[in-house]
């Protein structure tokens, strides 16, 4: 497979004088070859897959912004006394020069999370200045009604559209900055592992390149030594690297960016800091020397207290909404088989304090009976039970039980714990007592926040992910907490749901 070469690297590669250090050759240097009639057709269409790639973001957008003014002249209608198509499109050019800006065309190497923040804050301040022009010109508070309907639509579905497209992009061949990983340790298996499959990022790695050859890496994307970079860039058009070597020497990742790295447009740099906070992380200067600047969002009030208030309004809209359905499912389960509606198990909350977690009942009476009985006549499912405190075929769960697990409709009761601040929409499932020991060092983190009732774990394969995998998605949930985070998983959600991934 072919993937896109950038214009950078094509003009590197016309200078016919450019040699590059190399201490695995004999002079010292490398010389690099004269392109050819076919590295010039090459460059050429993968110039034309770049356009592509910023075309397809940029048409989503357009669409996005296209379906928010056609809700708002249905909605509103023309009788407002203002023509706004003129400022939509001034409006529209202001953002989408923003978006570029900012990196979000392509939006290559960019999470979902920080996606959602910097387009919420372009369209906020973008339709901001929109109502501060459209009060002035129209002098009609009710023209502001037009506005508020756009903004709101796009602060919405532009995140959506944004997913859509990325998970049609990355279905196709084409698109996606080919990456090479420096390092063949743990730490850039790891990352070689995690970019192949979450194509969505938009960094496609083509394999690990390591001077130090080590057996295990050959299965891992293993490509060969540092020295062929070169070769990959032309041959691949590699436009990004990530330099996984927390182990070696500062001087041996300094002269490895200076010597190959440098050959590439973008490159990452992965340090020695496993356990630090790195979604809203910043590089800054320190007195010369590059620092990484840290912020604690959960010390600081403003975010916990938005994360409240949002808690509560999206709850108190669930209720309304939901309230037929729940009086429905409670019906349906007592009919259906014998005990109460509901069900509480007593959990560990925000600081370590029991609370009760309220849920539709979805087993049958006497069920840790039944359970013993089933795992005794069953011994080789005892070890499921003790690993993950799940079974996929559970005795003790009624039919209708196994309805609401599966669509997760069994923790609708827990908006009630939301309401009373036990719980948070977002955050780590509660854990019982007996859990505690199988979070090890990362319980300390678990205690700093409000369980969820959805969560990373949840739209991240949710039970069919390792129980120890749950904890490290609670730990860096934890440590990289931010609204932005919680939208982002919030939309995860309704996919998940939908789809019916994980659960059982």
């Amino acid at each position: 497979m072919r993937l896109p070469q950038p214009l950078s690297v094509t003009r590197l590669l016309d200078r016919r004088d450019i040699v590059l250090p190399n201490s695995n050759s004999p002079d010292g240097v490398l010389q690099v070859r004269a392109p050819s009639e076919r590295d010039a057709v090459e460059s050429a269409r993968h110039s034309l897959r770049q356009l592509a790639t910023y075309a397809v973001m940029i048409l989503a957008d357009g669409a996005t912004l296209a379906l928010a003014m056609g809700l708002a002249f249905t909605v509103c209608g023309l009788g407002t006394g203002f023509d706004p198509v003129m400022m939509y499109w001034l409006s529209a050019g202001v953002m989408f020069a923003s978006f570029v800006m900012l990196g979000l065309y392509p939006g290559i190497g960019i999470t979902p999370a920080v996606e959602i923040r910097q387009t919420t804050m372009v369209v906020s301040v973008v339709m901001s200045a929109f109502a501060a022009a459209t009060l002035l010109h129209a002098r009609d508070p009710w023209a502001l009604l037009h506005v508020a309907v756009v903004w709101m639509t796009l602060l919405v579905s532009m995140p959506v559209s944004r997913g859509m497209a990325r998970w049609l992009l990355a279905k196709t061949s084409w698109w996606g900055a080919p990456t090479v990983i420096f390092g063949a340790g743990e730490t850039g298996v790891s990352i070689y592992e995690s970019l192949r499959d979450n194509p969505t990022w938009g960094l496609r790695p083509i394999g690990i390149v390591d001077d130090s050859i080590r057996s295990e890496a050959a299965s891992q994307g293993y490509l060969g030594r540092t020295s062929e970079v070169p070769d990959l860039v032309r041959e691949f058009g590699v436009t990004w690297c990530v330099v996984a070597m927390p182990d070696r020497p500062r001087e041996e990742i300094l002269k490895l960016v200076d010597d190959y790295a440098g050959m590439i447009p973008h490159t990452l740099v992965v340090p020695d800091l496993a356990g630090l906070p790195s979604l809203w992380t910043g590089a800054t200067d320190c007195g010369g020397f590059p620092g990484l600047r840290l912020k604690e969002r959960l010390l600081m009030p403003l975010p916990r207290i938005s994360k409240r208030v949002v808690d509560i309004a999206l709850t108190l809209a669930v209720i309304v909404m939901c309230a037929p359905l729940m009086v429905l499912l409670a019906v349906v389960v007592k009919l259906t088989s014998r005990g109460p509606v509901f069900y509480a198990q007593q959990r560990l909350g925000l600081h370590g304090k029991p609370f009760k977690a309220w849920k539709f009942r979805t087993m049958v009476p006497n069920a840790d009976a039944i359970l013993e009985e089933y795992l005794q006549k069953h011994e080789e499912l005892r070890e499921e039970w003790e690993r993950d405190h799940k079974l996929k075929k559970d005795p003790r769960v009624t039919l209708v039980g196994r309805f609401l697990r599966k669509t997760s409709l069994d923790e609708l009761p827990q908006v009630w714990n939301v309401l009373t601040g036990e719980m948070s929409l977002v955050g780590p499932r509660p854990i019982v007592q007996a859990e505690v020991d199988r979070y090890g060092d990362c319980f300390g983190l678990y205690l700093r926040v409000r369980p969820g009732i959805t969560g990373l774990w949840q739209v991240s394969g949710r039970n069919n992910t390792t129980y120890e995998e749950r904890v490290q998605l609670d730990g860096y949930y934890v440590r990289n907490w931010s609204p932005w985070l919680d939208f982002c998983i919030l939309l995860s959600t309704i996919r998940v749901v939908l789809l019916r991934e994980g659960a059982f």
